[in-house]
């Protein structure tokens, strides 16, 4: 990490799949099969954000996982 640059936890679909160097559409895949989860942050109402969003830390966990199936 570059000093001065704060990286964010979470991650929308598109800066998941650029992190993750695929499509955004696979990360949506990916949510699908269970494979990453949304995070879901609460709102007003008993309400919820509608972005997705996904936490860095998982999607480096999540690699972790395909090279250990390699």
């Amino acid at each position: 990490m570059v000093q001065g640059t704060l990286l964010p936890r979470l991650l929308d679909v598109e800066a998941s799949g650029a992190y993750l160097g695929v499509s955004s559409w696979t990360v949506r895949d990916l949510a699908a099969a269970g494979e990453i989860h949304r995070v879901v942050i609460p709102t007003t109402r008993q309400r919820e954000l509608r972005r997705l969003l996904f936490d860095r830390v998982e999607l480096d966990a999540l690699v972790e996982r395909w090279k250990a199936r390699a």
